[in-house]
C-alpha cells in the first residue's frame, strides 16, 4: 500500500509539473500562415523556412532529445480565421507556443488571447509596433516595427545624406500612417518638417495628379511608405515627371521581385534592411548565408530561400535558441525568462536580437541598401537610433 501511494504521489507530481505541449520526446509548436488564397506564396515560403530549420534541428537530435513538431494552420491571412485557428492550436492541439505567425491584422487579432492564456508568441510576420509597445510578457517581436523604421529612415536622410527638403508619401492604412508618424516625429527633432505630405490609396492606379504636388515641392529626398506594387507605380510616375530626388522605401520591398518589376526605374533607390546581405566585403555574412542555404536545401534540394523563407528560418532559429537557454526542464515561464536573456544575440541569419523584462522589440537596428545595376548593395552597417 505504501509503495502504491508513493507511485501515485510521483505520478501526481509529474502531471502537475508537466507543461502543455512538452513531452519526453517532442515539443509541439503551432503557427498560422496563408497556405492558400491570394497570399499563399508568402505563407508557403515562410513555412518552408521554419520547416527547414526545425527539420535540421530534429535531424541533429532535437533540443535536449526532444524533436520539434510543427503544426501550421492555414488562416489565408484572414483575421477572423486566424482567431479560430489559433484557438484550435491552443485548446485542441495543445501547442507549447506559437511561432512565426504571418500578417499584421491576424497577429493583432490573437495577441491578447495568447497573452491572457500565457502562451508564448515568438516572431510575428508583421511590422506594427502595437505588438511590442507597450511590452507584453508573452509576445516577442523580431522584425523591426514601422515606428523604428520610420525614425531610422529620417535619421539616414538627414544625418547620413544631409537632406533637409524631404517629402513623405504614405499609404492611407495602418502601415503607412505609423511609418509617416515616426518619420515626421524624427524630422521634427531635427527642426525640420516635410516639404510635402501625401496620403494615398495603394489601390489607385494613377498617381499623376499627386505627382505634380511632389514636383512643385522640389524635394531633395522622398520617403515612400508603400508596398511593392504601389511603390513602383509611384517611382515610375515621379521619374516620368522628371523628379530626380533620392528615394527611400521600406524593408518589405527589399525583395528581388521589386527589382524585376521596377527595372530601370528602381536603379538608385534606397531601401531599409534588417537581415545583412552576403557581400564579398562581409565574409562572415557570406559564410552564414551559405550555411543557411545548406540547411534549407536539406529539406528543399536545389531551392534558394526567398526573403519570406528567410523570415521563417529566423523565426525558427530564435525560438530554438530560446529553448536551448530554457534548459531541459522546459516550461512556458522558463522560455520567457530565457528569451529575456537575449542581448544583441547573433544566430545564423538572425542578427542583433535583444529582449529584456520590459523589452519586446527584438530588433532595434537596421541598415540601408541601394539598388545598383539591379543588385542590392549595402551602403551602411547596422545602425540604431542611439548611434
Amino acid at each position: 500500500m505504501k509503495k502504491f501511494l508513493t507511485l501515485l504521489a510521483a505520478l501526481v507530481c509529474v502531471l502537475v509539473l508537466a507543461e502543455v505541449g512538452v513531452y519526453s520526446d517532442k515539443i509541439v509548436v503551432g503557427s498560422f500562415q496563408a497556405l492558400s488564397g491570394s497570399y499563399a506564396i508568402i505563407g508557403q515560403e515562410m513555412s518552408k523556412g521554419m520547416k527547414a530549420y526545425f527539420n535540421w534541428v530534429n535531424k541533429n537530435s532535437g533540443v535536449y532529445g526532444r524533436k520539434i513538431e510543427l503544426i501550421i494552420a492555414d488562416d489565408q491571412l484572414n483575421p477572423s480565421k486566424t482567431v479560430v485557428e489559433v484557438k484550435r492550436l491552443v485548446e485542441s492541439d495543445k501547442v507549447f507556443a506559437i511561432v512565426g505567425g504571418l500578417g499584421t491584422y491576424g497577429c493583432l487579432a490573437v495577441m491578447d488571447y495568447l497573452e491572457q492564456n500565457k502562451v508564448p508568441f515568438v516572431y510575428q510576420g508583421a511590422g506594427t509596433s502595437l505588438l511590442v509597445m507597450p511590452p507584453k510578457k508573452y509576445i516577442f517581436g523580431v522584425q523591426p516595427d514601422y515606428t523604428l523604421e520610420g525614425q531610422l529612415i529620417a535619421k539616414f536622410l538627414v544625418k547620413e545624406l544631409g537632406k533637409k527638403k524631404i517629402a513623405i508619401l504614405y499609404m492611407a492604412n495602418d502601415i503607412g500612417k505609423e511609418g509617416y508618424a515616426a518619420a515626421l516625429s524624427r524630422l521634427q527633432s531635427y527642426n525640420l518638417k516635410p516639404v510635402v505630405e501625401i496620403s494615398y490609396n495603394p489601390a489607385e492606379t494613377d498617381y499623376s495628379a499627386l505627382a505634380v504636388d511632389v514636383l512643385n515641392a522640389n524635394p531633395e529626398a522622398i520617403i515612400i511608405y508603400g508596398l511593392i506594387t504601389d511603390t513602383i507605380r509611384w517611382i515610375k510616375t515621379l521619374r516620368d515627371y522628371g523628379v530626380t530626388s533620392d528615394i527611400v522605401t521600406i524593408y518589405p520591398n527589399a525583395d528581388p521581385s521589386f527589382v524585376t518589376l521596377g527595372g530601370k526605374y528602381v536603379e538608385g533607390i534606397y531601401l531599409t534592411g534588417w537581415v545583412p546581405l552576403a557581400t564579398p566585403d562581409k565574409p562572415e555574412f557570406v559564410r552564414d548565408y551559405e550555411r543557411a542555404v545548406a540547411i534549407f536545401q536539406e529539406t528543399y534540394p536545389k531551392e534558394i530561400p526567398s526573403s519570406y523563407a528567410v523570415a521563417g528560418f529566423i523565426a525558427a532559429e530564435v525560438f530554438v535558441q530560446g529553448l536551448l537557454r530554457a534548459g531541459s526542464d522546459l516550461t512556458r515561464e522558463g522560455l520567457v525568462k530565457a528569451l529575456e536573456s537575449f542581448d544583441h544575440w547573433n544566430g545564423i541569419l538572425a542578427k542583433d536580437i535583444t529582449w529584456g523584462p520590459n523589452l519586446r522589440r527584438g530588433k532595434s537596428s537596421m541598415y540601408f541598401i541601394k539598388i545598383e545595376n539591379g543588385v542590392f548593395v549595402p551602403v551602411t552597417d547596422l545602425i540604431s537610433l542611439q548611434d
